[in-house]
């Protein structure tokens, strides 16, 4: 089993399950390009990976018309781009201290949410296709949603998520006959900073999941590699979810 492709965008690089995916992808042979808002994170990361097929790029894809400029910056430092994994997001949580809930976020705070984890996200994969049709290429796309759209769904993120689960469907299926793959995974509780509030040691019981447990970050890595070897093409359109099992979720 190898890579499908092998010079890669991981947005949100900087910590949590992208920092995960792009060791994953160094350590299978590709070069990566970390992309994120806070360039000490990426730092860090770099730091921590130790590899000089590890580049880092500062990117907020909530800056759309800045998408095609990046990913030429991208293709430079890693001399040529085939591979993009989106798993730049944010968290209610994170971005408002607050709760899940309908009325605990503002109509700004549900822009915010929503120029990451929807429509950046949906930009990212749409002029990353562009940029792969153009020059005839194949690749991968790889989007990370969450478990959260599994569930009965009564705020900002779990719509987002939704929508990036259909995305992924419909831009698979429409695309995957030009060498351009594109899947998805769903992951539960999965102990990175976003989930900080309420998982405080990766070895405390998680009773909501079946297999009792937190998700970690390495284990969605694993996956994401599957999901774009050359064995990952079988699945295509779909978003492969990995919760554990959760209690909460109903599809």
């Amino acid at each position: 089993m190898k890579l499908r492709c092998d010079k890669i965008i991981v947005t949100g690089g900087g910590s949590g399950i992208g920092a995960a995916i792009a060791r994953r992808l160094i350590d299978a042979g590709a070069s990566v390009v970390a992309a994120g808002r806070t360039a000490e994170k990426l730092q860090k990361t770099a730091e921590a990976i130790a590899s000089e097929r590890l580049h880092i790029l500062e990117w907020d894809i909530a800056d759309v018309n800045g998408i095609p400029k990046k990913l030429d910056e991208a293709a430079a430092l890693m001399g040529g781009l085939n591979g993009l994994v989106n798993a730049a997001a944010l968290g209610t949580g994170v971005l408002t201290g607050r709760g899940y809930e309908p009325w605990d976020i503002t109509e700004d705070e549900w822009d915010a949410l929503m120029d990451v984890n929807c429509k950046g996200t949906f930009f990212m994969m749409r002029d990353m296709i562009d940029y792969l049709l153009a020059r005839h290429e194949k690749g991968n796309i790889l989007n990370i949603a969450s478990n959260a759209a599994c569930m009965d769904i009564v705020g900002s993120y779990g719509v987002s998520k939704l929508g990036l689960i259909r995305l992924t469907r419909a831009l698979g299926k429409k695309y995957g006959s030009e060498g351009i793959i594109i899947n998805g995974i769903a992951p539960g509780a999965t102990f990175t900073p976003m989930i900080a509030r309420y998982a405080k040691h990766i070895d405390d019981p998680y009773p909501r999941h079946a297999i009792g447990r937190f998700i970690r970050p390495d284990e969605i890595a694993e996956l994401a590699y599957y999901l774009m070897s050359d064995y990952g093409e079988i699945i295509c359109g779909h978003t492969v979810v990995a919760d554990g099992g959760d209690r909460a979720a109903t599809l």
